[in-house]
């Protein structure tokens, strides 16, 4: 049997079937006309949920939150020329914290390149430096050869994004004119399409890539010290993490991004005020660790990496992709899953650590509670917005942590609470952009009311993300703390240069955010006080439309009352 056929609409339908077996569900589309092909079968797939996205880079950010979301790949379809390098901030991001993203950019034919052919670049791995695979697809022909290319293609970046090598992988698809579905290029046998399909299945019937525990036999004679950064920890791991650390009275420093702060299962022995200890620079003297294990990415504090490295402590890091998180390059690194890991440790014969030490770090955690509670609570500071708002919101909320001063304030004086709470971040680059966009995508793909805290520069970096929640209905709760600028160059160096200072750090950018908000038809209110702001946390929790909360702030007296507090800290030890 014969059948008509636009090569190019084969070509990416087969992709798209392929796509659909794997599991993928959400596709982030940019309007273009060489990816007509992409976006055709892509868009007509009713099991992948689209998204027109008129921006790339808006759309870059909008995938890697759904990715965020739902640990699962989402494909992201742009057109040739400077469309593509508009995805390389997110997928800069996706790279450096191992989220999964499909990047399908279209192409020219590769013979027009450096012709000056209208649209066209030079786009063959154009992001080289930060993709986990690349394929640059040959211009489709309906024939078997070709076939076995495109989905081997499709195959290797799928199994690579997802189980190899965790991360962003690109297939550069390359298109001549006609696109269109009803434009005839050639006529097939429907074997071919027989032929297609059971390459398919061959593929997919491969052996799932597993990671294996740890060959090396696993010697400490004991672990003085477990640190946690920002990660993606199930309950296995939380389990099998308590069971460790209470059975050798290992003390836990868990960075508040790596979500272990906020978990309904208590973990016993988690320190959550190490920043205000490790800011002594003679800690060492009362807490020295000899071994320490780490899990996650790196740590926010630069404190913490500071101690551990003046310890002079043994130090392992674990993570199932080998990625070295460590500065020094002095650790050792072992490639293995965090839960077969600690299942090891634990049928190892490991010496208990001192109590006495871990009585110690748990008063000094109790009383620097207290100290930070006497500090902050009273007032609308920039501390408090955070401390509130991981009272108030609801539980299984997400919290989405912008960069710069909002995760160091998360990290620094978050407490740990008997309520979960899902911490997202975009700490792989740690850029200011593409954070409306990211906390969008969290909040549309996990269905949960959703919470960002974010600067007035990263708002202002991201404004045009705001069509985001009004276009997709998405119901984002974005508390925006305007302190005029960026307030973090405050607490280096750089501040005593008045001159140069405010002008080209603290850059205040003056905007009327009312008017922006409901331009892009958003619901807006000032917070003008610290019961205003509770009050409307807590009627916002059941809202099902995005709300924007400008909390205005005196960045100085927060700056003032954090030295109150660090100083107030270090005397308990005096």
């Amino acid at each position: 049997m014969k059948i008509k056929v636009n090569r190019n609409i084969l070509w990416t339908t087969l992709f798209t079937d392929f796509l659909v077996q794997v599991g993928v569900k959400y596709a982030c589309i940019s309007p273009g006309s060489r990816s007509t092909p992409l976006t055709f079968a892509i868009a007509s797939e009713k099991k992948i949920k689209s998204f027109l996205i008129v921006d790339e880079r808006s759309s870059g950010f909008f995938a890697l939150g759904i990715a965020k979301a739902t640990d699962s790949p989402v494909v992201i379809v742009t057109t040739s020329g400077t469309a593509t390098a508009e995805l390389y901030p997110a997928i800069i991001e996706a790279y450096q914290s191992r989220v999964p993203l499909i990047i399908c950019t279209a192409d020219r034919p590769a013979y027009l390149r450096n012709t000056g052919s209208n649209q066209t670049i030079n786009q063959k791995n154009i992001y080289k430096n930060h993709i986990r695979f690349f394929a640059e697809l040959p211009l489709p022909f309906p024939d078997k050869r070709n076939l076995k290319i495109l989905l081997t293609s499709a195959y290797e970046a799928i199994i690579t994004s997802l189980l190899f090598d965790k991360g962003p992988v690109h297939l550069n698809f390359q298109f001549e004119k006609p696109f269109e579905p009803d434009s005839i290029t050639d006529t097939i046998d429907k074997s071919l399409l027989e032929f297609a399909y059971s390459f398919s299945e061959e593929l997919l019937s491969k052996d799932s890539f597993k990671i294996d525990s740890p060959k090396s036999e696993l010697k400490f004679r004991s672990i003085d010290l477990i640190t946690v950064g920002a990660g993606l920890f199930y309950n296995k791991f939380i389990k099998l993490l308590s069971k460790l650390s209470s059975g050798l009275n290992i003390p836990i420093f868990a960075d508040a991004n790596s979500g272990l702060r906020f978990s309904k299962k208590e973990i016993p022995n988690l320190i959550s005020n190490y920043e205000a200890m490790v800011r002594r620079k003679d800690f060492n003297k009362f807490f020295s660790p000899g071994t320490v294990i780490h899990f996650g990415r790196n740590l926010t504090s630069q404190n913490l990496e500071d101690f551990i490295v003046q310890s002079k402590a043994k130090r392992i890091i674990l993570n199932e992709y080998g990625d070295r998180f460590d500065t020094t390059k002095k650790a050792n690194v072992i490639k293995s899953t965090p839960e077969l890991f600690l299942q090891k440790l634990l049928n190892s014969r490991i010496k208990k650590a001192s109590s006495s030490v871990l009585q110690f770090l748990k008063t000094l955690d109790g009383k620097i509670d207290v100290i930070k509670s006497e500090t902050f609570s009273n007032s609308l500071n920039e501390v408090n917005v955070i401390l509130q708002l991981l009272e108030l919101i609801p539980e299984d909320s997400n919290l989405f942590i912008g960069n710069s001063l909002p995760v160091r304030d998360l990290d620094f004086f978050a407490p740990n609470k008997n309520r979960k709470i899902n911490v997202f971040q975009n700490r792989g680059a740690s850029g200011i952009d593409g954070i409306i966009s990211t906390a969008s995508g969290i909040a549309l793909a996990s269905g949960k009311q959703t919470y960002l805290v974010i600067g007035d520069l990263s708002f202002y970096y991201d404004l045009n993300s705001l069509i985001l929640p009004k276009q997709f209905e998405i119901p984002l709760k974005i508390i925006l703390i305007n302190n005029n600028g960026g307030r973090i160059f405050d607490y280096l160096p750089i501040a005593k240069q008045k001159e140069i200072f405010q002008k080209y750090f603290v850059t205040p950018v003056n905007i009327d955010f009312k008017k922006i908000s409901e331009s892009f038809g958003l619901s807006y209110k000032l917070i003008k006080s610290l019961n205003d702001y509770k009050k409307v946390i807590v009627n916002s929790n059941k809202s099902k439309s995005c709300l924007i909360l400008e909390v205005r702030t005196d960045s100085l007296f927060t700056k003032s009352l954090k030295e109150k507090f660090w100083n107030s800290t270090k005397k308990i030890l005096m």
